[in-house]
């Protein structure tokens, strides 16, 4: 296993690998929603609302926010993409590791990793009041 927090994304940034941010179906929480509005983003403008709730937009085929092989608000980014490539595997039933990710096993999942990704799967309920 890896030794990089998956918060970090250091091997992103070292590989210059956005291909999570393409095609993205990326889910938001409120709070994600929340803190990106707080930016100056229309919730529309970033965020589209499907059946299963908000995730976030694609443009011509990818995130809205990625800018080259960059976030441009990866500082504020939602915590779905804090914590990728770690998913929710509903056939396994457990937090494993996103095999779409080429660096995933560059990556050390902590604890916290998985209770972070819990609380996003407990949250995403909430963001119908936009």
């Amino acid at each position: 296993m890896g030794s990089k927090p998956l918060e970090s994304g250091e091997p992103c940034v070292r590989y210059d690998c956005a291909l999570c941010c393409y095609n993205t179906r990326m889910p938001l929480t409120r709070l994600d929603i929340n803190r990106i509005v707080k930016l100056g983003y229309k919730v529309n403008v970033f965020a589209e609302k499907t059946n299963c709730g908000w995730r976030l937009r694609n443009i011509d085929g990818k995130c809205f926010f990625l800018n080259g092989a960059r976030c441009r608000i990866y500082e504020h980014r939602p915590y779905g993409c804090r914590v990728y490539p770690l998913v929710y595997s509903l056939r396994e039933r457990k937090a494993v590791l996103d095999g779409f990710c080429p660096h995933k096993e560059e990556f050390k999942i902590r604890r916290e990793d998985i209770k972070m990704l819990m609380f996003i799967l407990r949250s995403l309920g909430e963001t119908d009041m936009f």
